[in-house]
């Protein structure tokens, strides 16, 4: 079992919720047994409260995904990189007893199926399944560290603050609560993150005014996800503004009267009650991969964007890319070269300090009118030569010919 942080903020029910959450713990491993494949959410419950995985649960849910991930929807494929990258799995990399060669990467995959998801959404105004779905694909990825594009982020917002996250009249507390925790992720990962900001302040108002007088948030088998969205944002409202007493009680309630015998409603509100949120899934695994890769080896499996501009001092050409983290800018010109050689074409001679780039687009720097190409990150010039400096994620940088 986790900590008991939250107990203690429980008060009058401390000893009733330690029960109950050790009951839905008992009976989730229980469901384990019987279920062929394993349920995704019922790893991700148990792994998050700390709760031993058995290693041949872990390689059915891999086998599972290897043959069928290409047919799973968005969110049932999220579901499993939650679960995989818990148990410290890396995803993008996934083997059986390491009879896979090369692996595969279920992120990518995901991410191919996330993009369907916002071009339906661009198009058509609604994500080809569901915006819960949709919330799921986007936490799992971003949980990952994976890359995520921007305009995907931003088209995902504008429909949170278009309110269409609600199906005509009916509002999913489910939906919203998972979507808040994908845009707290989201949150912490790409600056800058206005959009992201107003739409997860929108969402985790929407969740606060759900809350029942009777001690439930929207119905007793939401408030787990709810739960979940309120503790992993506890800087929008704090615990005690948002705990009545209530509903520690009603959880109790329900819980001592089998109303959670259904495992996938259990494994949502077991982790609240150790506060653990999906969240938390593969931390402490070095990003949720696999320990037995080196961290060189980890840090290069992860994929980041990284927009590549050239300013000539009249026209600005940009280009979008993805690569590995860890990529040298060198290397990142190159690629960008190699897709558009008419504007990204560049040439340089060795130095003792590494590379010196003396053209870029056809456009060479010139000792007579005192120009030469400077490399920026954003508006600050990079420490380090271009075959030593390795962007970060999200990060724009910026050739442009300057005077000295």
């Amino acid at each position: 079992m986790g900590d008991d942080g939250m107990f203690r903020k429980f008060g009058g029910v401390e000893g009733d919720y330690i029960e109950c959450a050790a009951q839905l713990e008992k009976q989730l491993a229980e469901s384990l047994i019987y279920q062929d494949p394993p349920d995704p959410s019922v790893v991700l419950a148990l792994c998050l409260v700390k709760h031993k995985i058995e290693p041949h649960v872990v390689n059915k849910l891999k086998e599972t995904v290897i043959s069928k991930g290409a047919s799973m929807t968005s969110g049932k494929l999220g579901q499993y990189v939650l679960a995989l990258s818990c148990c410290c799995e890396n995803p993008t990399k996934l083997t059986i007893d390491n009879k896979l060669n090369h692996g595969i990467n279920l992120e990518s995959l995901l991410s191919e199926k996330l993009g369907h998801e916002i071009k339906n959404i661009e198009v058509k105004k609604h994500p080809f399944t569901t915006y819960y779905q949709v919330s799921l694909a986007v936490l799992a990825l971003c949980q990952d560290d994976y890359l995520i594009r921007k305009s995907d982020i931003k088209i995902f917002a504008q429909a949170v603050m278009n309110d269409e996250l609600s199906y005509g009249d009916h509002f999913s507390v489910d939906t919203v609560a998972m979507a808040a925790m994908a845009f707290s992720c989201l949150n912490g990962s790409y600056k800058p993150a206005d959009s992201i900001k107003i739409a997860l302040t929108k969402l985790i108002m929407q969740i606060y005014c759900a809350k029942e007088a009777q001690g439930t948030i929207g119905n007793i088998y939401s408030t787990g996800l709810a739960m979940q969205a309120l503790i992993a944002n506890s800087d929008f409202i704090p615990f005690p503004v948002w705990n009545t007493s209530k509903i520690p009680e009603r959880v109790v309630e329900e819980i001592s009267q089998e109303a959670f015998s259904n495992s996938d409603m259990a494994s949502q509100i077991l982790p609240p009650l150790l506060e653990k949120t999906y969240l938390e899934a593969g931390k402490g695994c070095y990003g949720g991969v696999s320990g037995t890769q080196s961290k060189a080896e980890i840090s290069y499996s992860r994929m980041i964007s990284v927009d590549y501009t050239v300013n000539d001092g009249n026209t600005l050409h940009s280009i979008h890319l993805t690569v590995h983290a860890g990529t040298v800018l060198l290397k990142i010109m190159e690629l960008a070269q190699a897709m558009d050689s008419e504007y990204f074409r560049f040439k340089a001679i060795q130095t003792s300090l590494g590379p010196f780039i003396t053209s870029i687009g056809g456009i060479p720097a010139s000792s007579d009118e005192r120009t030469f190409w400077q490399f920026l990150n954003g508006t600050v010039p990079i420490p380090v030569g271009v075959a030593e400096y390795e962007p970060s994620n999200a990060e724009n940088v910026i050739a442009i010919l300057s005077k000295y």
